[in-house]
């Protein structure tokens, strides 16, 4: 059976026609994404997630042109962002790292550098328009996924989306310096003071 057919029975839950697709392009998709990720379990992680992205989504799932290339597409994007949070990931730690003393405590400078950028998140935080804080804070703070915060205020979920990314954009702008993933560290973590 073609891609084509595949497809239109998959939209129809048919869960073998999904079962081919995935059987047909998960080793492909594996090899294309191991290129770009270089560790097998991230890879196949990144590839469990399209295909279950597949899955979820059967229904709306409209693909413009080959199914091949939509996938691969999908795994070269995914890789992608894999790499840039692990980079961002890892120059944090490294950076936190240089800056811890050799027991594994935080010196003194690096725990009030760490209280300054927390207070000028939490500023940034409170600055921010009434319903993209309130958003931000269900995301972040009460770890909300996007879905339950667009039920919860009867929003879609690119709007949901859009506001935790325009927020973060701010929180970005206002607290200068801060790397992403330390601005999500610390609006999720327990005030230390």
């Amino acid at each position: 059976m073609d891609d084509s057919s595949l497809l239109k029975l998959m939209k129809t839950g048919d869960q073998e026609a999904f079962t081919a697709i995935y059987n047909k392009y998960w080793y492909p998709l594996m090899q294309h994404v191991m290129k770009a990720v270089n560790v097998y379990s991230e890879a196949e992680d990144i590839v469990q997630e399209i295909f279950v992205s597949i899955w979820k989504n059967r229904a709306t799932l409209e693909i413009q042109g080959a199914l091949s290339t939509y996938l691969f597409n999908s795994g070269r994007y995914m890789a992608i962002r894999n790499i840039e949070r692990n980079i961002t990931r890892s120059n944090y730690l490294q950076r936190l790292s240089d800056q811890m003393d050799n027991g594994g405590v935080p010196s003194p400078e690096t725990l009030l550098h760490m209280r300054d950028l927390e207070e000028k998140i939490e500023q940034a935080i409170q600055s921010l328009p009434e319903k993209m804080r309130e958003i931000f804070i269900l995301s972040r703070k009460q770890q909300l996924s996007y879905r339950e915060i667009a039920a919860t205020l009867g929003i879609s979920e690119e709007t949901v989306r859009k506001q935790i990314n325009n927020a973060l954009n701010r929180l970005r702008t206002q607290v200068g310096y801060a790397p992403a993933g330390l601005i999500f560290l610390l609006s999720v973590i327990p005030r230390m003071h």
